[in-house]
Order: structure tokens, then C-alpha cells, then sequence
């Protein structure tokens, strides 16, 4: 690449990704979330300690709690970032440059999302096995890192929408979409959280892999192209 060649736009989202990763290193978010992470370590602990017995209702109570963190973590290093990101302006530089606005959100994303779902899913692996000193199922484990992609996408478009307020604003949403999706309502097949436990195997519905792939690609999806036709009007 020459001194006055433009970097291409998969360039500059690594970049970005690499930045994001630098600042989170620096700080305390990714300590805290490794906390809120091994509360179901410290659940199917307490369960044992009280029962030797780890039964099929624990398992479902522990992925219940996994799941709630979707409303956490997501919006602890997704959303926060993002929204800081925008309301600092401290992408005002590059998007003063040739570039697409969009390889903003996607560097955070590349970035994020990965630590989302490691979280996530790290944290129903140790909780099973501590609980049951057994592997969870596959299907749960796929599931859960379905999900956490899903959320995370969701809470960056929230966060695009509302940069100030993006951390609190997008751990409410997924509360809700937590109550959504525990309602026996129809309306509970817009819930990324109610799809989670479909594909994880613990919904009382009869699993149906296929249409909740759908539903969280469509969920995440429309999230995704709001966070991506505002970021595109933002003023510099």
C-alpha cells in the first residue's frame, strides 16, 4: 500500500476491532463480566452443596440463568461501547475519511461479539459441569452462542439508535425480551431469548431448529440494518 493509498474497508475494520480490544484490555468491563459469568458456577455450586443430586429441573434452572446474562453482557460490551464510540465522536476522523461508516459498528462487533458468546457459553459449560460433572448437551451449548450473537446484534442497533443511554437502555430491552419470551403468547416468537431456549433444546415448546434460526436472524437482522442506516446519517 502506498503513503496516500486509501486502506480498504476489511482493513480498517481490523483495525478498529484491534483498537476496541486495546481499550477493553485497559479497563475493568472485561473483569466484571468474567464475574457475571460464573454465577452459574456458583449456582450449580450452592445446588450441590445442598443436594448431591444434580436433577434435569437444576440443568433447566441454570440455563435459565445463562440466559439472563444475554441481558448483561451484550449490553456491558456491545452496547456501551458503541454507544460511547458515538456519543465521544471519536469516529468522527475516520468518518470524515473514504471509508464505509458502517466498518465502524462492524469493527466493535468483530471485536465484542466474540467475548460475548466465550462468556456466555463458558459460563454454561462450568456451571454444568460443576453442577452435574457432565458436558451439557451440544444443542445447548450452540444455542447459547446463537443467542449471544443474536443479542449482541440487537443491542448494537439499540445502541446506534441511542448512543448516550445504549448500556441501560439495551440491558431494559433484553429484560423485556426475557418477559416476552417466558409469556405463552404468540408473541413470544419475536424474543431472542425465547428462541434461545428453543434451539437449546429447553423450551416447552417441540423443537423447531430451523424456524428459530429464522426468527433470530430475522430479530437480529432488522436490528442490524436500523443500527446501519443511522450510523450512515449520523452527522460528523
Amino acid at each position: 500500500m502506498t503513503r496516500y493509498e486509501v486502506p480498504s474497508t476489511a482493513a480498517m475494520i481490523r483495525t478498529l476491532a484491534g483498537v476496541t480490544l486495546k481499550r477493553l484490555g485497559r479497563g475493568k468491563a472485561l473483569w466484571i463480566g468474567v464475574m457475571f459469568a460464573a454465577l452459574p458456577v456458583v449456582y450449580a455450586g450452592g445446588i450441590r452443596a445442598r443436594s448431591a443430586r444434580f436433577s434435569t429441573e437444576h440443568l433447566s434452572h441454570l440455563f435459565q440463568l445463562s440466559t439472563l446474562l444475554l441481558a448483561v453482557l451484550p449490553a456491558m460490551f456491545v452496547g456501551a461501547s458503541v454507544g460511547e464510540e458515538i456519543e465521544d465522536r471519536t469516529s468522527t476522523y475516520l468518518w470524515s475519511r473514504p471509508i464505509a461508516r458502517w466498518a465502524v459498528l462492524a469493527g466493535k462487533l468483530v471485536a465484542l461479539t466474540p467475548i460475548v458468546v466465550a462468556l456466555s457459553v463458558g459460563g454454561w459449560l462450568a456451571g454444568t459441569w460443576a453442577g452435574s460433572e457432565a458436558a451439557p448437551p451440544l444443542a445447548s451449548i450452540l444455542g447459547l452462542a446463537a443467542g449471544a450473537i443474536a443479542s449482541s446484534l440487537v443491542v448494537a442497533g439499540i445502541a446506534v439508535l441511542v448512543p448516550k443511554h445504549g448500556m441501560a437502555l439495551t440491558i431494559g430491552y433484553m429484560l423485556v425480551d426475557l418477559f416476552v419470551g417466558a409469556m405463552p403468547f404468540s408473541l413470544q416468537q419475536l424474543s431472542v431469548t425465547y428462541q434461545t431456549a428453543t434451539l437449546a433444546g429447553f423450551s416447552t415448546d417441540p423443537p423447531s431448529t430451523v424456524t428459530s434460526v429464522i426468527a433470530l436472524v430475522a430479530i437480529s437482522g432488522v436490528w442490524t440494518a436500523i443500527g446501519v442506516t443511522r450510523i450512515r446519517r449520523l452527522e460528523v
